[in-house]
């Protein structure tokens, strides 16, 4: 029996993800305001209902690159038919696999061009969007034969879910830095609706030369060192900062996993290797190496994403390298060397599930790095030219002199938003570092029962009595202050 909180979930979260795909390619000259002294007479877009809907089924919809719909098709295909060679429980789950990756290989085919003519970065298909929806409603039913087959681990993952949930809602800090980051979440998903995309070309100027704000719209932040709108550039730029770190942790988190469980399962020879790689990037200045591989390839949205990911990945390695050296000594993972699983099916089975909330907790930390590191590229004049970030817009501010005006609406809502999208990440990392790490968890607790009680934490209840009790601990061990009288009798 599939349990009723999971269903609720999976019907919740299927549009919110459809929705969420579909706004990250909605089309961008569809805004609710618009300013006609940016487009000739009789070329202003429409804001009516219907043409915002109709941007929903737009060409530009999930227009993605064949070859990486053609990729997905293969990954998606070949999942499926190992599931159906093993003979897995989820039989249904399976079928559904190979479904979709019927339906991705045909959306490949579409936006390559066709059979005659096909093209690997081509983004010829014109109904992605109804591709997308597919895909989307597939993975659902996947997800939800999956559980039907899987009823206890189903209820399982609901329990453990809602458990960390109640738990994270209970730390303020993280419940704060979720609030930080939805609104800057929803400000780049709802960029096509906030501000036109117009506004971002520099031709389209909406007042003189660093103009100070005034209450009109577009206004709002003043204007720029060409008279463009500051706040149609901040907008469109949070969407390309939160995607540059996103995609940037995505690849670093990869590596940083894949080598850390590796050299701390094998150890010897294999662990020497990967650590002194490891050593290797970490004793590098990651900054001249970012900016002589931004130099060398080029300065473009993908090369900002490849250089960060690569260079950033080091210290994930090494902590969950330093993890994955204590689960290795578990009596499970002898129990399963015993009966004769490979590492293959222990390091992904075993070690992966017990070091994936050390691996979690890191990844959120290392976003607020990949954010920092594309700031510095874009400040520096690496970054890429065609499209506005937050640190782009810095770079402009600085290098066009708006610091010695001072223009202050030009530099501090994207130095604000920097300062803000980093602690966001930092205090949602601690916080579900508190909750995944059933010590931490307790000592927290600990603090707050003691502080209930008597308005002291228990370091001062250990100053107090002597030592008589741990911190950590709060009576875990003997008594010293007793030990300490015996031994001065003596």
């Amino acid at each position: 029996m599939i349990p009723r909180r999971f269903v609720n979930w999976l019907l919740l979260w299927t549009p919110v993800v459809w929705l969420v795909l579909t706004l990250c390619t909605y089309p961008k000259n569809r805004p609710l305001i618009i300013d006609p002294q940016i487009y000739p007479p009789g070329e202003a877009p429409s804001a009516s209902f219907s043409s915002l809907i109709g941007g929903f089924f737009a060409p530009t919809v999930a227009n993605y690159p064949a070859w990486i719909l053609v990729l997905a098709a293969v990954c998606v295909v070949a999942l499926g038919a190992v599931g159906l060679v093993r003979r897995r429980k989820a039989v249904t789950m399976n079928v559904m696999l190979l479904v979709m990756g019927a339906v991705f290989a045909v959306w490949g085919l579409d936006a390559g061009g066709g059979l005659g003519g096909w093209q690997a970065g081509g983004r010829l298909g014109e109904h992605g969007w109804a591709f997308q929806t597919a895909v989307v409603v597939l993975a659902a039913l996947c997800i939800y034969f999956w559980a039907r087959a899987n009823p206890e681990r189903a209820a399982l993952t609901t329990w453990n879910t809602h458990q960390i949930w109640r738990l994270y809602r209970a730390n303020w800090q993280g419940m704060l830095g979720l609030y930080i980051m939805v609104f800057f979440g929803l400000l780049a998903l709802l960029a096509p609706f906030l501000a036109d995309h117009m506004m971002l070309d520099p031709n389209s100027q909406v007042g003189t030369t660093y103009a100070p704000p005034t209450s009109s719209y577009y206004m709002w932040l003043g204007t720029d060192q060409v008279g463009q709108s500051v706040l149609a550039e901040f907008i469109w730029s949070a969407r390309i900062s939160l995607v540059v770190g996103l995609l940037a942790t995505a690849i670093s988190t990869l590596l940083g996993a894949g080598i850390g469980i590796a050299a701390g399962f094998y150890g010897g020879w294999q662990s020497e290797v990967w650590m002194r790689l490891t050593d290797a990037f970490l004793v590098i200045p990651w900054l001249p190496l970012a900016m002589v591989l931004a130099a060398a390839w080029g300065q473009n949205f993908w090369m900002i994403i490849l250089i960060i990911g690569i260079t950033s990945w080091p210290g994930t390695a090494r902590v969950v390298r330093s993890d994955t050296l204590r689960v290795r000594e578990l009596q499970f993972i002898e129990r399963a060397r015993a009966i004769g699983s490979s590492n293959g099916h222990i390091m992904t089975k075993h070690v992966l599930p017990n070091v994936f909330p050390l691996i979690f907790a890191n990844t959120v930390l290392v976003v607020a790095i990949a954010i920092l590191s594309e700031t510095t590229l874009s400040f520096l004049g690496l970054g890429d030219p065609l499209n506005f970030s937050w640190g782009t817009m810095l770079h402009y501010a600085w290098a066009n002199g708006a610091a010695g005006l001072p223009a202050w609406w030009y530099l501090l809502p994207p130095g604000i938003a920097i300062v803000l999208v980093v602690l966001a990440f930092t205090f949602i990392g601690t916080a579900f570092d508190e909750v995944l790490d059933p010590k931490l968890r307790k000592r927290e607790e600990s603090d707050d029962r003691a502080k209930k009680r008597g308005g002291k934490s228990p370091e001062v209840a250990v100053a107090a009595a002597g030592g008589a009790v741990t911190a950590a601990g709060l009576g875990a061990g003997p008594a010293a202050g007793p030990e300490t009288d015996k031994g001065g009798d003596r």
